[in-house]
């Protein structure tokens, strides 16, 4: 039986539903920048934001760094104010530095404290194979289609429906964070915890017309700075031929005509 409050709060969020998920589109496809959202929510002290620069883009805070550990303190020299999150302690600063894994557990958990933040995928991660970066897009579609957060993110190809099956571990733990967001699902979450992100190898196969050309994580982050583009998405282009952060086709040309040279 529910209290008045959680009948009252739940007729607010059926209220508003219209303007949630508006708000959440326009978000999403960069009709609404990170300017204007950090100035109406701060003039109408919705929560407090902020906007940092971080990698040559405009990015609001709170913010999620998801990097390996190694690669803290070099964030930490790009932005003095990062901190390193703890989730045991429940510090979770403004700008807040965190693995991957940790953050994975503490989004599924729901121990994130803000309801709306920002996710920017390190490229340290960018050896993450297909099912990694598959699993991130699942969570944060999850998670904006819920009441719970409005998440932004940075350097996460969007998922589709065509997206391949996840390994059952990783199925599990979606069934998991299905549940926590309050949905009545009869999936198997037993042992979620017991994951693994790291199915492949960091190095990576690419097919091309002629020949078959083995590209390591040093030749994508080359290529990706040479570019100006996320080592993620180059490294989706490379893998698996998509292209879910929508390089231009000249772009695109240019990388394979640069995969090809090296490979003669």
């Amino acid at each position: 039986m529910y209290s008045d409050s959680g009948v009252s709060k739940m007729n607010e969020h059926e209220q508003f539903e219209p303007e949630i998920k508006k708000f959440r589109w326009l978000l999403q496809q960069g009709y609404i920048t990170s300017t204007e959202v950090s100035f109406y929510s701060n003039f109408y002290n919705i929560e407090l934001t902020n906007i940092v620069n971080f990698e040559g883009y405009e990015v609001l805070t709170p913010l999620f760094i998801l990097s390996r550990p190694s690669r803290f303190d070099s964030i930490r020299k790009q932005l003095p104010q990062a901190e390193i999150a703890d989730p045991i302690s429940k510090k979770f600063p403004m700008i807040s530095l965190i693995s991957l894994e940790k953050f994975i557990n503490t989004l599924v958990n729901l121990k994130i404290p803000y309801y709306f933040f920002s996710v920017w995928l390190h490229r340290s991660y960018n050896d993450i194979p297909e099912s990694g970066q598959l699993l991130l897009s699942k969570f944060i579609n999850m998670a904006n289609s819920s009441y719970k957060y409005v998440i932004k993110s940075y350097n996460i190809p969007s998922s589709s429906s065509e997206e391949p099956a996840l390994p059952t571990d990783l199925e599990k733990i979606i069934c998991h964070f299905r549940k926590m967001l309050g949905n009545k699902d009869n999936c198997d979450d037993n042992d979620w915890w017991k994951y693994n992100l790291w199915n492949k190898s960091s190095v990576t196969g690419t097919t091309t017309a002629n020949s078959t050309t083995t590209i390591g994580r040093k030749e994508i982050e080359k290529l990706a700075l040479k570019y100006n583009v996320s080592p993620i998405c180059l490294q989706y282009v490379i893998m698996y031929n998509k292209n879910p952060c929508h390089l231009s086709p000249f772009l695109l040309l240019q990388i394979k005509s640069d995969l090809s040279s090296s490979s003669s």
